[in-house]
């Protein structure tokens, strides 16, 4: 027997009831009816896969297979799949490029109207994080947004601040952050004064909180200040690291800006990179 991808359809009046009938778990698409994938990135050179099956009225079944690639700065990629006049059995996202964790690709698959940019979205039939490991199955029964998983955990290191500056990061277009952890050391230079030092954070003019290192950097000192949820309340470790607190659960928009602000900091006076850890989630844009 040969396979001809066709189905058996009937052929009397009611051709179109029974067909209806035959396809009930599928999902009627309209000729003028397509798919769009919009996807939210945080990585490099993620390829997507979109593959899907449908049955055309005149029976075929015709399998289908798109890529993409989504742009790496959370910012929406939406591309549109023409498909037939028929049912859509179903489908999958998944990735064939890079390995992104679960909480860096974040996909929508919706049935829209139309074509570019005048495309009007009808209904969404599939939205979560894919990741190297799992796909998106649509049409599924369960919408996901993007803020609904535990997010993804990034370590990042920031930009160093010149001499005499002060730590200056901001949460980028597109994301939300929950800070985690943060460290920084500073080189002190010989100028009297100790020198005290605050993380805190701010919408780009407004200050939300302020979270004070519990210990005095002296002059002529190579020290470092970690802040951590949970961190010790100790003055010092081992003369050198000063600890300070955070909140848990401290989550940052995009925009909002980790700062310090130091007492008695001199012109000489240099800050590190920072590095610190955060719980990321997508936001789009």
């Amino acid at each position: 027997m040969v396979d001809t991808g066709k189905v058996t359809l009937p052929s009397d009046d009611s051709y179109g009831h029974k067909l209806a009938a035959m396809f009930a778990s599928s999902m009627y698409m309209h000729i003028d009816e397509n798919l769009r994938i919009t996807s939210y990135n945080a990585l490099a050179n993620v390829r997507l896969e979109v593959r899907y099956r449908f049955i055309d009225c005149e029976g075929t079944l015709i399998p289908s297979m798109e890529a993409q690639a989504p742009n790496t700065d959370r910012s929406a990629k939406s591309s549109l799949l023409l498909t037939p006049n028929g049912w859509l059995l179903g489908g999958e996202v998944f990735v064939s490029g890079a390995a992104p964790a679960l909480g860096q690709t974040f996909v929508v698959v919706e049935i829209v109207r139309g074509v570019g940019s005048n495309a009007v979205s009808l209904q969404v039939i599939g939205a979560g994080y894919v990741s190297a490991k799992q796909p998106l199955q649509f049409p599924s029964q369960t919408i996901l947004n993007s803020l609904d998983t535990a997010g993804t955990l990034r370590s990042i290191t920031g930009t160093q601040p010149g001499a005499g500056a002060e730590i200056n990061e901001t949460v980028p277009t597109g994301a939300r952050w929950e800070l985690v952890a943060f460290r920084d050391s500073i080189v002190t230079n010989a100028t009297a004064g100790n020198r005290t030092s605050v993380l805190f954070f701010d919408d780009g003019v407004n200050r939300w909180s302020s979270f004070p290192a519990m210990a005095v950097i002296a002059p002529s000192t190579n020290s470092a200040i970690e802040w951590a949820v949970g961190s010790t309340a100790i003055a010092t470790i081992n003369g050198q690291n000063a600890p300070g607190l955070i909140p848990v659960g401290l989550r940052l928009p995009a925009g909002a800006r980790i700062r310090s602000t130091t007492a008695n900091l001199a012109a000489g006076d240099q800050w590190g990179a920072p590095q610190y850890l955060v719980r990321e989630w997508l936001e789009g844009s």
